[in-house]
């Protein structure tokens, strides 16, 4: 019990000498740690003075390639997007300079082996999006379309509205929006109408044998000057295209500006009057795909056949 009490009168004394090397301590780690920031100070002030150059020079690059660019026929967003990876390629050199002044034992080489697993994994994982970053480069780089034109992609089709880099939107005939990535649109076989280009309309159909195909000829000519939309030039046209089994197929060409009409709705006009007004004449019209053919056997039993026959059999036994 003793021994105890004796301890516990000692106890203080170990308190504050304990407190006092905690103190000695941490004194001696800040003033090393000031030490070594005030023995780094002029390296450290040279790794900044090295990133301000770096700064000052992508600023110089940026208005070079924007002066140089100005008279090219770089779309606009490709020159900005260029611009900017200058720049931050500008920065990220700086940076790592810097990092060399300040921190002699940085080695750029070894960061860039210790992110080699790294990258390739990163890269794996973004491929989607780097395909379609690198086709928008290229598509704005070679411009094979531009704003305004209209363009078939696979089973989509519609006027192009903006062109980005990584998508391109499309304005459907049905007024949706379609966003196609540019991966696909880079890929795959596009038909190009361009801007203000009509766009050639076909309509087809038939009509039986007893009418008379020159006067149907004229109704269509006479309902396709009267229809909005449908342009002059080229010359709308009326042609017998096949004599099938349904009748005469004809098939009626006619073109629309698809800046100012919507096709879809000159052609359901031209449609409706062209039925009209062939029907008010007299002329009947048909499907221009074939009817379909249903071949019955030469030898078919009815069901009254096939009873008579069971009965015979019977009568037989």
């Amino acid at each position: 019990m003793l021994l105890f009490f004796l301890q516990d009168l000692n106890a203080p004394a170990k308190v504050i000498e304990n407190a006092w090397l905690i103190q000695d301590v941490m004194l001696r780690s800040l003033n090393s740690i000031l030490s070594s920031i005030f023995g780094r100070l002029p390296y450290i002030l040279a790794g900044l003075l090295v990133f301000g150059l770096f700064w000052l020079l992508s600023k110089i690059v940026k208005t070079i390639f924007w002066k140089a660019s100005e008279k090219t026929k770089l779309d606009g967003r490709l020159r900005i997007l260029v611009s900017r990876l200058l720049v931050v390629f500008i920065y990220v050199l700086g940076i790592f300079t810097a990092f060399t002044i300040i921190i002699p034992t940085f080695r750029f080489g070894d960061l860039i082996a210790g992110l080699g697993f790294t990258s390739f994994v990163i890269g794996f994982a973004t491929k989607d999006i780097l395909n379609n970053l690198l086709s928008g480069v290229l598509i704005l780089w070679q411009q094979p379309f531009k704003i305004g034109d209209y363009i078939f992609v696979g089973s989509n089709q519609g006027k192009v509205e903006y062109i980005g880099v990584r998508a391109t939107q499309l304005r459907k005939d049905d007024g949706e929006l379609i966003l196609i990535p540019n991966g696909d649109m880079y890929s795959s076989a596009l038909t190009i109408r361009g801007a203000g280009a009509e766009r050639r309309m076909v309509l087809k159909f038939s009509i039986g044998y007893n009418s008379e195909v020159g006067q149907a000829k004229s109704i269509i000519h006479r309902v396709l000057d009267k229809i909005v939309g449908v342009v002059e030039e080229p010359q709308p046209s009326v042609v017998v295209t096949d004599l099938s089994s349904n009748g005469v197929d004809l098939s009626v060409y006619f073109w629309v500006n698809t800046d100012k009409y919507k096709p879809l709705k000159v052609f359901d006009a031209v449609a409706s009057e062209i039925k009209k007004a062939l029907c008010d004449a007299g002329i009947e019209i048909f499907p221009s795909s074939p009817p379909a053919i249903v071949q019955i056997p030469e030898k078919a039993e009815t069901a009254n056949e096939i009873t008579a026959a069971g009965k015979r059999k019977k009568d037989d036994f």
